[in-house]
């Protein structure tokens, strides 16, 4: 019943709208996470990751046969307007070039486009091809997650402390391990733009400048919103986005605000279509599918009570799914047990709401 409450409170601010508007957005696309089976589970024997983290144990370098079953589901329905769902895939533009930090002593870092990456494992060789047929067809619209989903910073001065979790995990080509201490707020260095220093700072508004123009170079557009890893940010970020022109900022129900000597999180709320004092506007996801997560929830039934919420209040339904729900490289049967679930939630959709009209984010911008 709370959670009921909470649902409802979240969409009673901002600004109605009329039409029923559905928007999935998914995080990830491009990052690397776990590389294969063999090296999950050395990392779970040496107690580098836990069983109980569904990333640790799903979560990968998407591949071609991945994205052609999404869009196969996708390609099953069309709204009011003749429209498939479109899935606005957050995309992290690059990945660590671990060969060429190596080869420097540890010294510098280098990244690579995530197109490279692709390149380099198997199976996903062919995966720019299909990503960028799903643009074409409207499946997929990417937007700018982030230069690596990675705290460069943290992980760097790891490295070179020579920490030997993280040495062992750099020879697997592999950064997303468990870490917990008193410098970090999170229990993995996920969060790209937490920072404890000035220099840190620097260092991650160069990575969101290089990686929204690299963005630009792969898409041929610019990103016209993003979102934070792990949901950290402040306004600082926020100004070196809006710098570089983007206009809106996705989030979940709360903004993660890190607070300099502390050892958690501030939590912010914002409401879609508030605005900053940037002119950028914030758009708050208020309903989730994630059904990687938990297998013991009903995520079909728990993604429809939340449209159901949204549109009661005329607000646009704004879906959470992330790339893990989708991606087989590690688990096979995560992937297709999930996308029949998404598949009978596009069908329960079109049947409860003939007029629902399908958007990517940065259409629903223009709403407002």
């Amino acid at each position: 019943m709370i959670e009921y409450l909470k649902k409802n409170l979240i969409n009673i601010p901002g600004k109605n709208l009329k039409a029923k508007y559905l928007v999935l957005e998914s995080d990830d696309w491009g990052s690397i996470r776990i590389p294969n089976i063999k090296t999950r589970n050395s990392f779970l024997d040496q107690g580098l990751i836990k069983n109980n983290d569904p990333f640790s144990m799903y979560d990968t370098l998407e591949t071609a046969t991945d994205l052609d079953k999404l869009f196969d589901v996708l390609s099953q329905f069309k709204d009011i307007n003749n429209n498939t769902p479109i899935v606005t895939a957050n995309t992290v533009v690059a990945n660590p070039d671990f060969q060429k930090i190596k080869e420097s002593n540890y010294k510098h870092y280098f990244f690579e486009p995530f197109t490279k990456t692709y390149l380099a494992k198997r199976d996903s060789e062919n995966a720019l091809k299909v990503f960028t047929k799903g643009i074409d067809e409207k499946y997929f619209y990417p937007q700018f997650h982030c230069r690596e989903h990675l705290n460069l910073p943290m992980w760097m001065q790891r490295i070179q402390n020579n920490n030997s979790a993280f040495i062992r995990a750099f020879q697997h080509n592999c950064f997303s391990i468990d870490f917990e201490n008193h410098f970090n707020k999170r229990s993995n260095l996920m969060a790209s733009y937490d920072y404890n220093s000035e220099a840190d700072l620097e260092i991650i508004k160069q990575s969101i400048h290089e990686g929204l123009v690299l963005f630009e170079s792969i898409f041929g557009f610019k990103s016209k919103s993003s979102i934070a890893p792990c949901y950290v940010w402040d306004k600082k970020i926020e100004e070196i986005l809006q710098e570089n022109e983007v206009k809106f900022l996705q989030g979940s129900r709360f903004q993660n605000l890190p607070i300099e000597g502390g050892t958690s999180f501030k939590k912010i709320f914002h409401f879609n279509g508030q605005k900053n004092d940037l002119g950028q506007y914030y758009f708050q996801r208020n309903g989730l599918f994630e059904p990687s997560l938990n297998h013991d929830v009903d995520w079909v039934d728990k993604c429809m009570e939340s449209i159901s919420i949204a549109f009661r209040w005329n607000k646009p339904a704004i879906i959470g799914t992330h790339r893990i729900n989708f991606c087989g490289g590690l688990e096979e049967t995560n992937r297709d047990r999930n996308l029949i679930l998404l598949q009978e939630l596009l069908k329960q959709i079109i049947k409860k709401w003939p007029d629902i009209q399908f958007l990517h984010s940065a259409s629903l911008h223009e709403s407002y």
